[in-house]
């Protein structure tokens, strides 16, 4: 691999972001892969700063695949023209064995049918009847990975929202190891604190971002927001165009079901989707008719 000469690195971005980052150690291929809250951990980086750093280092940057196969990629380096190793590629999962109840619920579904929002959630309804988990799971595949925002959805999706606000005690806890919670609030000003948590945090999704939200200068405000039941926050999976959305149960009222898939589907855009699945816990997934929407 190519030696790093720090001093030569980041010369295209301010000269104040250049020098937090090469204190930092903070390599460009590690860049591209760290949430914005991460980045804003690093002592001097602020949420502008942010920005001007992901108009150059970004999950778009052009990755040149090594030609053996499942080895490490090169992406290019701005600052040098010279080529980093990363690992841009996902190890293949085998393929998974159905079951006999899961093949026969299959066959009940036609492959290739494109299914109206109402019809698919009456579909997985009966799908669903002997199945313990009910839980409504929309997957979303994209046309571009990076995207991320919050949904605004009619209805609760039934599921408990888990939030903390950050604070010693909290941080105490999360050295220990002890996670009870699924959203993390911080304000501005607690950021440079999470820099030391940041690898904790970061590769469970639970690092605080601004876009996302969960940095504010009004934590209590915004955990009252989402405890409401309504506000959903969405995002691509890191090196992938693919997003997950839990929705409520499928026993729940029908019609606000449909509203809440309805809804997520036009809050992320439809024109930013390429196709999206609606499926329960291990039912098979039915592919919604995004052109009735």
């Amino acid at each position: 691999m190519t030696k790093i000469i720090w001093k030569e690195l980041y010369t295209d971005l301010p000269t104040h972001v250049a020098e937090a980052l090469r204190a930092a150690r903070m390599k460009p291929e590690q860049i591209v892969v760290k949430e914005d809250g991460e980045l804003m951990a690093i002592e001097g980086i602020t949420e502008k700063d942010v920005e001007s750093i992901r108009l150059l280092y970004n999950t778009d940057t052009p990755v040149i695949l090594s030609e053996v196969e499942g080895s490490p990629s090169v992406i290019a380096n701005p600052a040098e023209g010279e080529g980093v190793a990363i690992q841009a590629t996902r190890t293949p999962l085998p393929p998974k064995k159905r079951g006999k109840k899961y093949k026969a619920m299959a066959k009940t579904i036609k492959k290739g049918e494109l299914y109206e929002v109402a019809k698919a959630v009456e579909k997985l309804a009966k799908l669903a009847e002997k199945s313990k988990l009910k839980t409504v799971e929309l997957t979303l595949n994209t046309l571009d990975t990076g995207l991320r925002g919050e949904l605004k959805l009619p209805h609760s999706t039934g599921k408990e929202v888990k939030i903390a606000i950050f604070s010693d005690k909290v941080a105490a806890q999360i050295e220990k190891g002890k996670f009870d919670f699924s959203i993390l609030l911080a304000t501005p000003a607690d950021m440079p604190k999470l820099a030391r948590l940041a690898k904790i945090l970061g590769p469970k999704g639970l690092m605080p971002n601004p876009k996302s939200g969960t940095v504010t200068d009004h934590p209590e405000k915004r955990m009252a927001e989402l405890t409401a039941g309504g506000t959903l926050p969405y995002k691509t999976e890191a090196k992938f165009p693919i997003i997950h959305l839990a929705l409520g149960k499928i026993t729940q009222d029908k019609k606000d079901l449909i509203e809440n898939i309805t809804e997520s589907l036009r809050g992320v855009g439809i024109t930013k989707i390429k196709s999206a699945y609606l499926a329960c816990t291990h039912t098979p997934s039915i592919k919604l008719h995004l052109g009735t929407l």
